[in-house]
C-alpha cells in the first residue's frame, strides 16, 4: 500500500512526523477539552514558531516507558510524591518537579530545567499513536503564538499560526462544544507538597484547584500507606543468582522488572504497579493498581499473562513454574542490591541488574549490527546480509559495512554521539549487505542518541533510523 492509498489523516501524521525528523515544529490535535499543542524535536523550533526567544525553557513529554523512566531517576521526590506525579500525567497535567543535578543526567531533559526544576507531561492521543510512537519524546507547548489565547480548533490555529504551519487537524474527534483550555500545571516541592502553579482545564473542570489538588493529595496520602517505607523492588530490574527447590535450565536466568506507570486509558487504576518477568523465552508480565503490587511485604498478582513464542518444553516448563512461584503470594525483601522471594519452600534470590551485568564499556568493543532501525521502533533483521560492525577508540570510528571498510570520528556525551567525516571503501553492495551498509550510514550522523544496557547498544538517529549493535564477544 502506498502513502496515497493512505486515509488522510494517516497522511497528515506521516507528513508531521518527516517534519520533525527534519527538526521542524508541528501543531497536534489533543483530546477536548485540552486545546491544540505545538511539538518539536527541538526546543527552539517550538519557541520560534511560537514567536518566543528561541532558547527559553519549553516543557517535554515524557510519553514513553523509556522517557518517563529516565526522568523518574533524576526526580528529588518521594515514592508518594512520584505516584502522585503520576497521577497528574494520566490526567493530561503538566507537572513542574525538582530534579536532582547530576552529570549522567541526558542532554535531552536540559531544554525542560530551570533552576533546578523540570517541566513535563504526557501528551500522547490514542488517534495520533502514529506520531506520538515514532519518537520517544517530544518538547511541546500550547498552541498559541505569544500575546494570543490557545487554539482550540484548527480554525483558530490557522489563523494564529503562518499559512506553511503543518497542522494535523483532527477535530472530527473532537467535542466542538466543550470549553477547551491549556492544561493546569501543578508544583511538586521536595518535601512532597502539591499546590497550583498555573490554572487550566483541569482544574476548572474538576470544579476549582482545591478539589484537583485534593484528588492529588488523598492518592499520595494512600499510596504513602501502601508503600512500605522500607526499600522496595519498585523501579528496579533484577536477575537471579540463586533459587533452592527449583534447578533452572542451564544458562538462563530469572529477570524481574518493577515499575510504576500512569495509565492512559480512561478506564482502570489512573497509576499502575507493573511487573515484568523472563525466564528464558516469553517476556510475561501483569499490573495491579498502584501500592498493591508489593502491599505488606509481599507480591499480589492475580494472574500473568506474556507473549506466545513457541518454547523449548525445559523452558515451557520454567516459565510455568515461576508463573506459580509468583502468583503463590511470595514474599520479598530488599537488603541494598538484593532482593528475596520465598513462597512454600522456595527462595530465588536476585540482585540488581546493573549490577549483575555492568554495562560494557563503548570503546576497545566490536559492536555487532543485529537488525537496522527504522521509524524509531520497527527492527528489520537482515539474515542473508554480510556480517556488520563498528568499533570505537576515543574519537576514532571503524568498522565494517558487510561490504566495505568503515572510517570516521566521533565526539560524545552523556546520551549522545556525533558522527564526523564519515566514509567506507567504495565498494558496491548487493542484496540485504547493501541494505545494511545504508542503514549504516544513514545512522551515523549527528545528534544520535545511544543507550548500553549490559551487552547490548542501540544507536537511533533524529530521522528515526538506528542499529541494534550487539558486543561481539567478552570482555
Amino acid at each position: 500500500m502506498s502513502q496515497s492509498d493512505l486515509p488522510e489523516f494517516d497522511r497528515a501524521q506521516l507528513h508531521a512526523i518527516e517534519v520533525l525528523r527534519g527538526g521542524g515544529a508541528v501543531v497536534v490535535t489533543n483530546p477536548s477539552p485540552m486545546t491544540y499543542g505545538v511539538v518539536a524535536r527541538d526546543p527552539r523550533a517550538v519557541n520560534l514558531l511560537k514567536g518566543r526567544p528561541a532558547n527559553q525553557p519549553v516543557g517535554i513529554s515524557v510519553h514513553t516507558a523509556a522517557a518517563h523512566d529516565q526522568l523518574f531517576r533524576f526526580l528529588d521526590l518521594r515514592t508518594d510524591a512520584r505516584a502522585a506525579v503520576d497521577f497528574a500525567l494520566a490526567e493530561r497535567i503538566t507537572v513542574l518537579a525538582p530534579i536532582r543535578s547530576d552529570p549522567t543526567m541526558p542532554e535531552w531533559l536540559a531544554p525542560a530545567i530551570q533552576d533546578g526544576w523540570v517541566v513535563f507531561f504526557d501528551g500522547s492521543w490514542g488517534p495520533l499513536a502514529l506520531l506520538w510512537l515514532t519518537f520517544p519524546f517530544l518538547y511541546g507547548s500550547s498552541a498559541s503564538r505569544t500575546g494570543e489565547a490557545p487554539a482550540a480548533s484548527a480554525a483558530e490555529v490557522r489563523a494564529q499560526f503562518p499559512a506553511d504551519t503543518v497542522i494535523i487537524d483532527a477535530d472530527h474527534l473532537r467535542t466542538p462544544a466543550a470549553v477547551h483550555g491549556a492544561s493546569t500545571m501543578i508544583r511538586v516541592d521536595p518535601d512532597g507538597l502539591l499546590t497550583l502553579h498555573r490554572s487550566g482545564i483541569q482544574d476548572q473542570a474538576a470544579g476549582g484547584p482545591g478539589v484537583l489538588l485534593d484528588r492529588l493529595r488523598e492518592f499520595k496520602s494512600a499510596i504513602g500507606g501502601l508503600d512500605p517505607a522500607t526499600s522496595t523492588p519498585m523501579g528496579n530490574t533484577y536477575l537471579s543468582t540463586a533459587v533452592t527447590a527449583r534447578q533452572l535450565v542451564p544458562r538462563t536466568r530469572i529477570l524481574l522488572e518493577f515499575a510504576r506507570m500512569p495509565n492512559k486509558n480512561a478506564d482502570g487504576p489512573r497509576v499502575y504497579d507493573v511487573l515484568r518477568a523472563h525466564a528464558g523465552c516469553n517476556q510475561m508480565g501483569t499490573a495491579a493498581a498502584a501500592g498493591e503490587l508489593l502491599a505488606n511485604g509481599r507480591l499480589w498478582i492475580d494472574g500473568i499473562g506474556g507473549t506466545q513464542v513457541g518454547c523449548e518444553p525445559a523452558l515451557r516448563a520454567q516459565e510455568e513454574w515461576l508463573k506459580t512461584f509468583l502468583m503463590s503470594n511470595p514474599s520479598w525483601h530488599v537488603d541494598g542490591d538484593e532482593l528475596t522471594l520465598a513462597s512454600d519452600g522456595t527462595t530465588i534470590r536476585l540482585l540488581d541488574k546493573k549490577i549483575a551485568e555492568p554495562d560494557f564499556p563503548v570503546d576497545g568493543i566490536r559492536w555487532k549490527v543485529v537488525t537496522t532501525i527504522s521509524n524509531a521502533d520497527l527492527r528489520h533483521y537482515r539474515y542473508h546480509a554480510e556480517q556488520a560492525w563498528i568499533s570505537f577508540d576515543g574519537n576514532r570510528l571503524t568498522g565494517w559495512t558487510g561490504c566495505n571498510e568503515l572510517s570516521g570520528t566521533v565526539t560524545r556525551s552523556n546520551t549522545e554521539l556525533t558522527f564526523t567525516a564519515v566514509a567506507t571503501s567504495g565498494h558496491p553492495c548487493t542484496g540485504e549487505t547493501a541494505d545494511v551498509e545504508t542503514a549504516i550510514l544513514s545512522t551515523l550522523g549527528p545528534a544520535v542518541t545511544y543507550t548500553i544496557d549490559h551487552n547490548q547498544m542501540i544507536l537511533l538517529a533524529p530521522s528515526g533510523i538506528g542499529l541494534d549493535l550487539k558486543a561481539d564477544s567478552e570482555r
